[in-house]
């Protein structure tokens, strides 16, 4: 019953999101086949890499370790972290989810109890409860602190979102000013600007820096063993970073304009060969 529950509220929430009726037993679109992926696919690798000191590790074994943002700390309660001996600037986050991340600019002017009482919030969240999404259902919660990446101007870098089919870079997504004037600019596969759009506005004026390329051949590397992958990567002082590795795009709810361009996308992406199999099973019990 569980997972009949769990369909059913995906499907209200894709539908309410997407402004069509997804069809999860046999999917077209790159939403729909991220649907079916959060029912059905039970790859180990990608609860490994949805954590992200095991993503770090997973990216070392196929990159090297000099795309990794230098790591200050892991904990496992807030309480433990010993902030005089942090950096004045670093990034502290939840390993075990999203939207777990603190920003810290100046640690001296840090409100450390709030700080503790937040992260021990992450601590206590279970995405897999409230998102559906399977990788996250068993991960241990762990905290981390990385050292703060910054650009040129001293601000926080574009943030470059491969997502990479079958070992091939087909968008790339950049995201710039997240923490202000949001926008996201669209690009394929030979770096072109392509007008895909997903809820920001471009930046017209923006241009991709040149270590681009490399950071796109190390997307492919690091999201190679997978049927899609997003990889997150920074650009950073002529050097590449690692950010995350993500499996559930925007919950399978994140519309594209044109609508056209999800089946478009969809195209891009085959699912295991257990999709027959699921999709079947799914006809038969409705």
């Amino acid at each position: 019953m569980d997972a009949v529950l769990r369909e059913r509220h995906l499907r209200y929430r894709m539908r309410a999101a997407l402004g069509y009726d997804p069809n999860l037993s046999q999917p077209a679109t790159f939403n729909e086949k991220l649907g079916w992926r959060i029912l059905h696919d039970r790859n180990p690798l990608l609860a490994l890499t949805t954590d992200k000191i095991n993503a770090r590790r997973y990216v070392v074994d196929r990159v090297g370790n000099d795309v990794l943002v230098p790591l200050l700390g892991i904990w496992s309660r807030a309480e433990d972290i010993e902030w005089e001996k942090l950096p004045s600037r670093f990034v502290l986050k939840g390993s075990h989810g999203w939207n777990m991340n603190l920003l810290v600019h100046d640690r001296t002017a840090l409100d450390i109890p709030t700080a503790v009482s937040q992260a021990n919030g992450w601590l206590r969240r279970n995405h897999y409860e409230t998102a559906g999404e399977w990788a996250y259902r068993d991960l241990t919660p762990r905290l981390l602190a990385e050292e703060m990446l910054l650009d040129a101007d001293g601000g926080i870098p574009a943030d470059l979102k491969f997502y990479v089919f079958h070992g091939r870079v087909r968008l790339l997504r950049v995201h710039i000013g997240r923490h202000g004037h949001h926008r996201a600019n669209s690009y394929n596969e030979r770096l072109e600007p392509w007008s895909v759009r997903q809820a920001h506005e471009p930046d017209l004026g923006y241009v991709l820096p040149p270590e681009t390329q490399d950071a796109l051949r190390l997307a492919e590397q690091i999201g190679g063993e997978f049927d899609f992958a997003r990889v997150d990567l920074y650009c950073v002082g002529g050097r590449v970073f690692f950010g995350e590795i993500t499996h559930y795009d925007g919950n399978a709810c994140s519309p594209f304009s044109p609508a056209g361009l999800d089946r478009v996308i969809g195209d891009y992406w085959t699912l295991p060969s257990s999709h027959r199999s699921a999709s079947s099973t799914a006809i038969v019990s409705r």
